[in-house]
């Protein structure tokens, strides 16, 4: 047996050692199906229970000295407790099942199957319940509908200023924010309506003012009644979604602060949670490279750098933290660099500790975020091209 390469396998049903499709020793677990869950799923989480523990004495005690494992989650603490043993994961797959009959261990491939399906059934189960319970699935789906009411109040900002456009025409280049100009159109629906009082309170004097002048000069066109009823309307459901995505960036922000306190204090909570949405968990982020996470949201120009071998890109969607988009432009490849290296490092915590490090964290941002701007305060100075040698005249 020491002559050859052995695995270990841990399954849903016992610890197996094979060597050569021949299984030399076995510690199946005892009681039914809740009591197999309970081992596997100690296995699965890294712990060394007792039959895997039986089956390593047994095989190292019979001069074995290098073990291929799976699952590769026990790796780690078999290295740490056998010290005198090389242990590496399965790099190939193994037939289970032809194992389990072929060797006794089972009646028939059917009974096999119908064990193994009861353990990861339970297993399936609790860690649905798991991800539920930890809540980062909610901020992927929170973050999608804050995307689509986006969508929706610009289409219907969009319609509202056309339609009122007939009417008001020069309100749009007076009043540049949605939210405003959709409660003037839901208050007043036609210039004809406006009163100077009204409008102090959503634009304040200077605008109102600005606003009385243009109504008097307009070259719209006036609404009928039943016209002007519509378009409030429009307006009204506009604000209504309005109101509702701010509800939304609420309960975004609440979520972050329990489930991704250290993330938050790096990103902030609601670009924490969009690089949670594109990752598709916490857990998938934390599992990210720094420079995975620097281009999350430019797939599209990464695809295009791969193809052609130009621009490749500096950031995706991290450009909206303000440290990026809010610093010249030869900074900015290094400050998004920075920021995706120290957002690895929060979601890692976040995930894997659960520790609340977010002021440690912000502190060290900060201080070499200090040092980037100090050192590269001036731009790169462009290389001046070659200059072309002088041709001699011919005598």
């Amino acid at each position: 047996m020491n002559s050859k390469s052995v695995i270990l396998a841990a399954t849903p049903l016992g610890v197996l050692a094979i060597e050569d499709g021949d299984v030399k020793t076995h510690k199946l677990f005892d009681g039914d199906a809740d009591a197999r869950f309970s081992k596997f799923s100690k296995i699965i989480k890294g712990e060394l229970v007792n039959e895997l523990k039986e089956a390593v004495s047994t095989i190292s005690s019979e001069g074995v000295k290098e073990i291929a494992v799976t699952p590769s989650t026990i790796l780690m603490n078999l290295a740490r407790e056998y010290g005198d043993l090389s242990f590496k994961e399965l790099d190939r797959p193994i037939d289970l099942e032809d194992i389990f009959v072929k060797n006794g261990l089972m009646p028939s491939v059917e009974e096999y199957r119908k064990a193994v399906k009861e353990v990861v059934d339970k297993l399936v189960t609790v860690e649905l319940k798991e991800a539920v319970a930890r809540r980062d699935m909610m901020i992927v789906h929170a973050v999608h509908i804050l995307e689509d009411l986006d969508k929706q109040i610009n289409m219907f900002y969009t319609r509202c200023r056309e339609w009122f456009g007939l009417n008001f025409p020069e309100l749009a280049d007076i009043v540049d924010d949605l939210e405003d100009y959709m409660r003037i159109v839901a208050e007043f629906g036609s210039r004809r309506n406006i009163t100077e009082e009204k409008l102090r309170e959503i634009v304040g004097p200077k605008k109102a003012k600005e606003i009385m002048e243009k109504a008097k000069t307009s070259v719209g066109a006036d609404l009928s009644p039943e016209d002007e009823e519509r378009v409030k309307e429009v307006a009204r459901e506009g604000l209504r979604l309005i109101n509702l995505r701010k509800e939304q960036e609420r309960y975004i922000e609440e979520l972050m602060s329990a489930e991704a306190p250290n993330l938050v204090a790096i990103a902030g909570p609601i670009l924490g949670a969009k690089l949670i949405s594109m990752a598709g968990g916490l857990e998938k982020l934390a599992r990210l490279p720094a420079s995975t996470i620097q281009v999350l949201g430019a797939e599209k120009a990464l695809f295009r750098f791969f193809r052609t071998g130009r621009g490749a890109p500096k950031h995706g969607v991290i450009f909206q933290h303000p440290y990026v988009h809010g610093s010249p432009k030869w900074q900015r490849g290094k400050i998004a660099r920075l920021l995706a290296a120290k957002i690895a490092l929060a979601a890692r915590i976040d995930y894997f500790s659960r520790e609340d490090r977010s002021a440690e964290l912000r502190k060290a941002l900060e201080e070499r975020l200090a040092e980037i701007k100090k050192k590269y305060a001036q731009p790169p100075k462009k290389a001046k091209p070659p200059k072309k040698p002088k041709k001699r005249r011919k005598k």
